[in-house]
Parts: C-alpha cells; sequence; structure tokens
C-alpha cells in the first residue's frame, strides 16, 4: 500500500456534523441542522492573505466541529452547524504566526410549532475575518514577502485564476493562470499556484508540469518554501527520490517546523531504508502537527509495523489515525490491522 500525502494539496473540509442538544430543544424536535455558516479571511503581517493555513471550526466545549484550510486567497468557509456559542481556531503551524482564537455567537430564532415541535426562524450567515500575529521577535517589516513589479494584465489573469480555483471553476481558473504566466513569464506567485494546481490533478503528466512550474519558481525566489515543498512532492510522485529528497532538504532548511514538509521527508527517508532517520522526521512532524495531520500516524504505523516490527507502536499509530480521521474509508480494515499488530505484540 502506497501512502501519499494529499493532505497539503487537498482543499476539502471534512465535515463531522453536529447536533446542539439541551433538555427543551432536542435534535429530533428540531428535524434538521440549522444551515448556519461563517465565513471570512485570514490575514498576516502587512495585511497579506494567508493561503493554505489549517483552520478549525469547535464548539464551546473546545471539540472540533468541522476541519479546513484557507484556500489560495486566505479564505475559509464553514456551513451546516446549529447555533450557540463557537470558536474558530487558526493554526500557525509551520510559519510565522501564532495560533489563533476567536469566538462567535450564532443565533436562530426558534418559533413552537402547533404540533408542539419547533422550526427555524432564519439563518445566521457571519463574516469573521481573522488577523494572525507574529511569533515573539518577529515584526512585519522581517517576515519575508516575495514582491514581484508585476504587469497589471498579468496580475489580473492571476487573481482570475486564483478565484476561478477556489471557486472549483478549475478549467478556468487553469487557463487564467496559464495566460497570466504567459503575459509575466517570471511570475512567481502564478508559476507556484499554477504548479501546485498541477499536482493536485494527480496524473504524471500532470506531476510533470508541475515538476517544471515550481523548478521555475524556486529559480526565481530561491526562499520560496511552498514551492520547494511542492517541487519535492512533485518529484516524490514521479519516483525521482534523489530529486525529491535535495528538494525537501532545502524547504526544511527555509522551515524547520513544517509538519507537511517533515512527513515528506519521513516518508523519504523510510523508502530508502533509512529508519532511524525516518522515525526522527514522523516524530517531529506528528508532535508539531496536534492531530491536524491523520497521515503522520499512518506513516508511523507502517515505519513500525512493517519496517521496524514494533507492533504495539504501531498498533497505537492506527488508533490515533481513526481518532484524528472517524470518517477514515477503510475504519473496519484498519481496526483489523490494529488488532493483529496487538496480537503479534503480545506475542512477540
Amino acid at each position: 500500500m502506497r501512502f501519499r500525502i494529499a493532505h497539503f494539496f487537498c482543499l476539502s473540509i471534512l465535515a463531522l456534523g453536529f447536533i446542539l442538544a439541551s433538555p427543551s430543544l432536542s435534535a429530533k424536535r428540531f428535524g434538521a441542522y440549522a444551515q448556519n455558516s461563517v465565513s471570512g479571511y485570514v490575514y498576516g503581517a502587512n495585511r497579506q492573505r494567508l493561503a493554505d493555513l489549517y483552520i478549525e471550526l469547535l464548539d464551546e466545549f473546545g471539540r472540533t466541529i468541522q476541519r479546513g484550510k484557507t484556500t489560495g486567497a486566505g479564505y475559509y468557509e464553514f456551513r451546516g452547524f446549529g447555533s450557540g456559542a463557537f470558536i474558530v481556531k487558526v493554526f500557525g503551524l509551520g510559519t510565522d504566526y501564532e495560533e489563533q482564537e476567536q469566538r462567535i455567537e450564532i443565533v436562530n430564532t426558534v418559533v413552537a410549532t402547533p404540533d408542539g415541535g419547533y422550526r427555524r426562524g432564519g439563518f445566521d450567515d457571519q463574516q469573521l475575518d481573522i488577523y494572525m500575529r507574529l511569533k515573539p521577535g518577529l515584526t512585519p517589516a522581517s517576515v519575508a514577502i516575495f514582491v514581484q513589479d508585476i504587469p497589471p494584465e498579468a496580475q489580473k489573469l492571476y487573481e482570475k485564476g486564483v478565484a476561478d480555483v477556489d471557486a472549483k471553476r478549475n478549467a478556468d481558473g487553469l487557463a487564467a493562470l496559464r495566460q497570466a504566466i504567459e503575459k509575466f513569464p517570471k511570475y512567481y506567485y502564478a508559476l507556484e499556484r499554477l504548479g501546485t494546481e498541477y499536482i493536485r490533478l494527480a496524473r504524471p503528466e500532470s506531476y510533470k508540469a508541475a515538476e517544471l512550474l515550481l523548478a521555475a519558481a524556486v529559480d526565481i525566489n530561491p526562499r520560496g518554501f511552498k514551492s520547494w515543498y511542492g517541487l519535492a512532492y512533485a518529484r516524490y510522485s514521479l519516483n525521482d527520490t534523489a530529486g525529491a529528497m535535495s528538494a525537501i532538504e532545502k524547504a526544511i532548511e527555509i522551515n524547520s517546523s513544517s509538519p507537511d514538509a517533515l512527513l515528506l521527508s519521513g516518508s523519504l527517508l523510510r523508502g530508502s531504508k533509512k529508519y532511524a532517520e525516518a522515525e526522527k522526521q514522523l516524530v517531529k512532524s506528528r508532535n508539531l502537527a496536534k492531530e491536524t495531520l491523520p497521515q503522520v500516524h499512518w506513516e508511523l504505523a507502517l515505519l513500525y509495523g512493517n519496517d521496524m516490527k514494533r507492533y504495539a507502536d504501531a498498533a497505537k499509530e492506527l488508533k490515533l489515525f481513526l481518532k484524528a480521521n472517524p470518517s477514515a474509508k477503510d475504519a473496519e480494515h484498519i481496526k483489523k490491522l490494529i488488532a493483529d499488530f496487538e496480537a503479534k505484540a503480545k506475542s512477540t
């Protein structure tokens, strides 16, 4: 079973569902979830919109209701939950920013019906923009932001491409990003975004295209962490282990606290049979991710169970994988693997 690190490029939100239960207003009497929503943008230094940050919607007790990532334009959205007090939590994993939480109150009008039930009197759609705080010791001037003098026509095409891709109009979005690069071939952010989108297509020819685009991006901006990470992933997907390792080392050199980069590094080291080094990178990734990255538990389980014969540790990691990813498609098969590993641990 070949492991694939899909979390960095996957934009979909894991909807776990939520019912606000109380003695007087039960889920049964409501009959359906309220279609409330909260959305907005996440900003960093110099009002830069921050892409690919993990973000969660929590209930008032701190339990995760929904989870996702900000889009390429720094946008997030949660929909389909009940009323009450909630927390929007943004993680600064692998960035210059601290973790940030903001509370929000969702209120629906509740009207009694003649049959003794209740109905909603309206929905609550709230806009909540979040401004991240820099880590201690950092200032807006010290945060690296790559700046280019972009021709206006190319910039308009780039902005259209990002908006279209974020709205799932992929064909239009990719075409606009390609046109932006045609107008300005050294357009760093357009090269990076188009390369990232080609990786999402997950086809051999798209991985090759992504490699070419992202190699051009790091040539223009050698300090571009996301471009180095994407280049490593594209090469990994093309079975170029040496090239992927070289690129991921560059990414970690720029940002050594990225759980995603450490996870990919650990996977590559495991594939090269450097098990002790792989464990070191994967454990770092797990400790930094704090349950936002279920795949690291899966990769550790493979390392412990298949390569290091540490069956008890393998079973533990699979349990953590299911806890962090309760909707996993192969949950029953994974439970069987846990039982098998636990049995092996007792017999050795």
